[in-house]
């Protein structure tokens, strides 16, 4: 290779690391809202069943058997 397409290859090896990177913190930020959303439901269901115990257990992020 000569010293252009050298130069070349490695700015768009370095772009496209950046957008890839940037890709995979948006699908893990996606992923961890779409958890807290999850929880956040069971955890009103639970509330309005009358599990108030477990649903502030599981808003908490601890087990069940870790309270008893």
């Amino acid at each position: 290779m000569d010293t252009l397409t050298h130069k070349t290859w490695n700015l768009t090896c370095g772009v496209c690391a950046t957008i890839r990177n940037v890709l995979i913190a948006f699908w893990v930020g996606a992923i961890a809202m779409g958890e807290t959303a999850g929880r956040a439901r069971a955890a009103a269901e639970l509330h309005r069943q009358g599990y108030t115990k477990e649903a502030k257990t599981l808003m908490a992020g601890r087990d069940i058997d870790e309270t008893n």
